[in-house]
């Protein structure tokens, strides 16, 4: 499956698309104000979009058995993705862009993103479609999905419901290009008020009509807030975020609430937690 994605790139991405305000400063105003040239972009926007990922020519079977292979291509469907402030209206995403030197004269581009108010991005639900994408196709054609549910039909909704992720106020992120004086791509040094949260989350089995649902969220081990210091890099074939750094020195909590097994009718399994829990490495995310 040949994509990358990250989902900050794709929202960024599809900035120029929405209607937002932007207030930018010429140097010479800047220096007035702040004592130092630059540019400063206030992002006033709330964006939302159906976000589609092609895959050109499918896959085989993993087990080798020929008759389960689906080599035609298919599209992943992102219905109702979203940016909006905590609540709703307006997100603000406020940019402090920068270029400079050191003594060795190593330019870099320097890219502050500072979320001041946090935000929620709606996530939606995930569809597997029908695509008319292949790998012969040219840039202009084949951008197409299937549209017809049920028995026979070319769309599957609702495989996965990814629900609804919160932000808090204060995230931030720093972005290099160039000489990465701060080793990494994109380095995140930040505390997110009240923790990542994860409302609606489900998994769902749309052969046999039940799923898993469950609300998530993310904290400090023993704290309310959660704690990010790592760093984003793409290499030669991958992307790589670290995981070492998320969470304070005992790790992170990861609470699954009103976890349920089934149709939604039944009892909730309960609340599970885990601990303390602390991961090493990094994710790694390339195309195949």
């Amino acid at each position: 499956m040949k994509f990358k994605k990250l989902a900050l790139a794709a929202a960024v991405a599809a900035l120029p698309a929405t209607g937002f305000s932007m207030e930018a400063m010429e140097d010479s105003a800047l220096s007035g104000v702040t004592g130092q040239d630059g540019i400063s972009i206030g992002l006033n926007t709330e964006l939302s979009a159906e976000l589609r990922i092609h895959d050109a020519d499918g896959f085989t079977d993993p087990a080798g058995v020929a008759t389960n292979d689906r080599t035609d291509s298919a599209a992943l469907i992102f219905q109702d993705f979203a940016i909006t402030a905590i609540g709703g209206g307006a997100a603000q995403i406020d940019l402090e862009i920068d270029a400079g030197t050191d003594a060795g004269n190593d330019p870099t581009l320097n890219i502050n993103v500072d979320l001041a108010n946090g935000i929620d991005v709606n996530m939606g639900d995930l569809d597997v479609a029908d695509s008319g994408r292949t790998t012969a196709s040219a840039i202009s054609a084949g951008w197409t999905v299937g549209t017809t549910t049920g028995t026979g039909g070319n769309r599957v909704d609702s495989v996965i419901s990814l629900g609804s992720l919160t932000l808090g106020a204060g995230t931030s992120l720093n972005i290099q290009l160039g000489n990465e004086a701060q080793g990494d791509m994109i380095a995140i040094d930040t505390t997110i008020s009240n923790g990542i949260s994860i409302s609606g989350f489900a998994i769902n089995d749309a052969n046999s009509g039940g799923g898993l649902t469950q609300d998530v969220s993310i904290v400090d081990n023993g704290g309310t807030d959660l704690t990010v210091s790592t760093g984003i890099n793409v290499d030669a074939d991958s992307l790589n975020i670290g995981l070492s750094g998320i969470g304070n020195g005992g790790g992170m909590d990861v609470r699954l609430a009103n976890f349920n097994i089934g149709d939604g009718t039944g009892g909730n399994v309960g609340d599970i937690e885990l601990v303390g829990l602390q991961l090493t490495g990094s994710l790694e995310i390339s195309g195949h």
